[in-house]
């Protein structure tokens, strides 16, 4: 199965690709069009992230090459965001005026329409919460949905861009600014580790009866930056706002010796991910629930300095590739079109149709002989979720442009 499905995206990678000469470079390598398409093809990667990460596909391995190459691809989406933000204001007159009215609905509508369908499906099955629960989930001070993260670390990256680029006059002191707030949430984000540590008797968590005496606002991942997820890519944001800026030096620099740099990153990309690899199965984010009363601070930033070098190497090495061989077709297109609501409305799928290869909590995972349940919940995932992203793409447009144009 896993080489059908890599079969396919490589086939959606290489149709329509466009090979520049022999001393020619694709200078729409950086187009809303061709970036676009990246992201299409990214957001069905994150799928397959998610799904690899499942039970049932761990034990069997299908899918494993996407399993720790999640954070690469939202990378690209980070980067893709500051390189357009930059770029934008750089080339529209007025943009920063109405950055606010016009940026912000594009990714908190399709935030709160996914939260209510969320929310709607926890009701069907009977999740239960209480009215605090409920409240914050809903407003999105908590998450009903896991994979929303994003949209928090985005929208409060765009606003620390704007009132950056509009308080501060100094271009320098502006970019240095949005560096120290991503800094700065990255330190934070280790402190904060994965739950409430700061709560109840130290180290609580590893007692006999921690868990199941614990309020739930005590548990795993409830808080907004408890998990790493949160804090290992948002650097390349920044590095997507500087390459806009020196986006003409810089690419002139790298069309130099072209094939010697591109080797010399192929191999920092694969030395950075065995480093990365060793730190995370070595050391842990997941430090603090070690058998040692420690919440392991650093062993988590060794394993987020070496995450941020392995998915800066990968980016770096993507777009590089794409100056000489740049890739636009209908499918890409559309799925680009479509990526956000992709990637917000797919783990209904995960949830729902979990059963099939027992992922759901306190399950036994599930493997049929010829493994063709596996198969079937892919299909239905990735299928739905295009399906479903479609329609709340549709929805969401109508309601982003009620709300930036009031029509």
């Amino acid at each position: 199965m896993s080489y059908v499905i890599y079969g396919l995206i490589a086939a959606l990678i290489l149709w329509g690709v466009k090979f520049a000469g022999k001393n020619q470079f694709n200078n729409d390598f950086m187009s809303l069009e061709v970036t676009k398409c990246l992201q299409g093809i990214c957001a069905v990667c994150i799928i397959c992230h998610h799904m690899s990460q499942t039970g049932a596909f761990q034990q069997t391995g299908e899918l494993s090459l996407f399993h720790d190459m999640g954070v690469c691809f939202v990378g690209i989406f980070f980067f893709c965001s500051g390189y357009g933000l930059v770029k934008s204001m750089l080339t529209k007159p007025g943009y920063m005026k109405t950055f606010l009215k016009k940026r912000l609905p594009v990714v908190l509508i399709p935030f709160y329409t996914m939260t209510l369908a969320f929310a709607v499906y926890d009701n069907v099955v009977g999740v239960h919460m209480n009215a605090v629960q409920w409240i914050l989930s809903l407003t999105g001070l908590t998450l009903i949905n896991s994979h929303a993260w994003y949209i928090v670390v985005i929208v409060l990256l765009y606003l620390a861009f704007y009132f950056s680029f509009t308080k501060i006059k100094s271009e320098k002191k502006a970019f240095t600014a949005i560096g120290i707030f991503i800094l700065v949430q990255m330190i934070l984000g280790v402190i904060w580790g994965h739950l409430a540590w700061w709560a109840g008797k130290p180290f609580w968590w590893q007692t006999q009866d921690g868990f199941s005496t614990a309020k739930w606002w005590m548990m795993p991942s409830t808080w907004w930056f408890q998990g790493e997820w949160w804090i290992n890519s948002t650097l390349l944001f920044f590095l997507g706002l500087l390459f806009a800026r020196f986006e003409q030096p810089v690419t002139a620099w790298l069309k130099q010796k072209y094939w010697i740099k591109l080797l010399l990153l192929a191999v920092i990309l694969v030395i950075s991910e065995i480093v990365s690899m060793q730190a995370l199965n070595n050391l842990s984010y997941w430090s603090e629930f070690g058998t040692v009363q420690s919440l392991g601070i650093k062993n988590k930033y060794i394993c987020l300095i070496t995450q941020s070098v392995y998915v800066t190497a990968f980016v770096f090495f993507v777009f590089m590739v794409m100056m000489k061989m740049r890739s636009i077709n209908p499918v890409t297109k559309f799925l680009g079109k479509i990526a956000l609501e992709i990637y917000l409305m797919h783990n209904l799928f995960l949830m729902k149709f979990g059963y099939i290869i027992g992922s759901n909590p306190g399950a036994t995972p599930v493997i049929a002989d010829n493994r063709s349940n596996l198969i079937l919940f892919a299909a239905i995932v990735i299928c739905g979720a295009v399906i479903i992203g479609t329609i709340f793409n549709f929805l969401n447009h109508k309601l982003i442009k009620l709300a930036v144009r009031g029509k």
